[in-house]
């Protein structure tokens, strides 16, 4: 007997039983698409984070103080004398509020020397403006989800007019506009988008500090920024926390390495219950199959044949569940990643009611430079990362094979039961 014949009664069985095959479908389904859209979720936050840190550069070391130790202009001196430093990049960071045209958006104010900006974000590009200069005059370069706050589109804050500053402290400074930047979106140790920049002596009278939040030191080459870093973590101990871009990237990839393995196990749970019903349906069809399989082997069926029969049907359960699996995954990913965009993103900025712009496209996650490196208190969802899920072809293919694989599995003991029975035994059974 050919394998078309054999497609075409396994095929036909499915079909006369249309709910319970359904049925059977929609669990394999469910797994298939579980872990196509916990794995693409994964791979697209490890992916951002990659970008978001390449975008300080290989050889960037960033110290945060400890809780009672402060970063002062002796310290930048300090490291700037080390060997192998390239530059050192003090930052002065806060929460503030942004008012302007009736407006009050949530902010991050980072004060940054004029001559570092673009060492910071990476890439510096305005839409609108230029950069500020140096000095105690505050000025402001502001990111495009300040200028646009929502999801509206219009525009309330813009290059030439002021806008209002209240800190956490209380207070309040109205300060000029020069520049604008582009929309970044990723980010990781600052969020350009949603963040005002002005000079670093200018911040810190604003903000009413003394000390740096933190300090970025560059290295002079990738090879020589281990033995900096090290030589760094010597001179403070424990009085700082001392990390390269190189170091961090490694520990946030293996922690999402590590959640997206537990990911892909849970979604695996909802296939091995696929393959227990998968195995639980076939049995009752062999018994329910009994007298027939007992007339197909006195027209001459070899075991083989049988035991080839339900398992084909098992084949067209898998690769059925597999390929609606991967339509369902697919489009669960990045309905997973709008969702929680819309989770992280905060209401829409109208009507003096606070809200964090952002920037659409992707979810959100991350505490924010702030809460990520220890450094001082923060705006979580001021400074979240975006990510877009990643769909591989190879997890495609790997999501297709393990539930195919899974349902042949499941469907061989009832297929070699149904393969041992007797032609006599089998037509008896009415």
């Amino acid at each position: 007997m050919n394998y078309k014949d054999v497609f075409w009664l396994a095929f036909t069985d499915l079909g006369e039983k249309r709910i319970r095959t359904a049925l059977t479908v929609i669990m394999v389904v469910i797994g298939v698409a579980s872990i196509i859209a916990l794995i693409s979720q994964t791979a697209g936050i490890s992916a951002s984070v990659s970008s978001a840190l390449s975008s300080l550069g290989p050889t960037s070391i960033i110290i945060t103080p400890a809780p009672g130790t402060v970063f002062t202009y002796a310290d930048t001196s300090l490291l700037g004398s080390l060997p192998n430093t390239s530059a050192v990049i003090p930052l002065v960071t806060g929460s503030v509020n942004i008012y302007t045209d009736g407006q009050n958006v949530s902010a991050d104010l980072i004060g940054v020397a004029a001559e570092n900006a673009d060492q910071l974000i990476g890439n510096l590009t305005f839409i609108q403006g230029q950069l500020y200069t140096n000095g105690v005059n505050p000025e402001t370069v502001i990111g495009y989800s300040v200028a646009y706050p929502g999801t509206s589109g219009t525009q309330y804050a813009f290059v030439g007019q002021p806008i209002t500053i209240k800190t956490e402290k209380g207070g309040t400074y109205t300060v000029p506009v020069v520049g604008m930047l582009k929309k970044y979106g990723t980010s990781f140790l600052v969020s350009p988008d949603t963040s005002v920049f002005m000079p670093l002596q200018a911040a810190e009278s604003i903000l009413q500090r003394q000390s740096f939040t933190e300090i970025i030191v560059k290295a002079n080459s990738t090879a020589a920024t281990g033995a900096l870093a090290t030589q760094i973590g010597d001179i403070y101990g424990n009085n700082a926390r001392v990390i390269s871009t190189q170091q961090l990237t490694q520990e946030v990839e293996q922690v999402i390495g590590s959640i997206g393995l537990l990911l892909g196990v849970i979604a695996g749970i909802s296939l091995v219950v696929a393959a227990i019903g998968i195995m639980n349906i076939m049995l009752i069809s062999v018994y329910e199959r009994t007298h027939e399989i007992g007339i197909f082997k006195s027209l001459g069926f070899r075991n083989r044949d049988v035991l080839t029969l339900f398992l084909m049907q098992a084949i067209i359960i898998g690769f059925l569940g597999g390929v609606i699996g991967v339509v369902f995954g697919i489009g669960g990913s990045y309905g997973l990643s709008a969702v929680l965009s819309a989770a992280g993103s905060g209401p829409a900025a109208s009507n003096g009611t606070a809200g964090s712009g952002g920037s659409g496209g992707g979810a959100r996650f991350g505490g924010g430079r702030a809460t990520t490196f220890g450094g001082s208190s923060g705006s979580p969802s001021s400074s979240s990362i975006s990510y877009t899920p990643v769909v591989s072809g190879l997890t495609i293919v790997e999501a297709m094979l393990v539930a195919v694989v899974v349902s042949i599995l499941a469907g061989v003991y009832p297929a070699w039961r149904a393969s041992r029975l007797e032609p006599i035994d089998a037509l008896r059974a009415l």
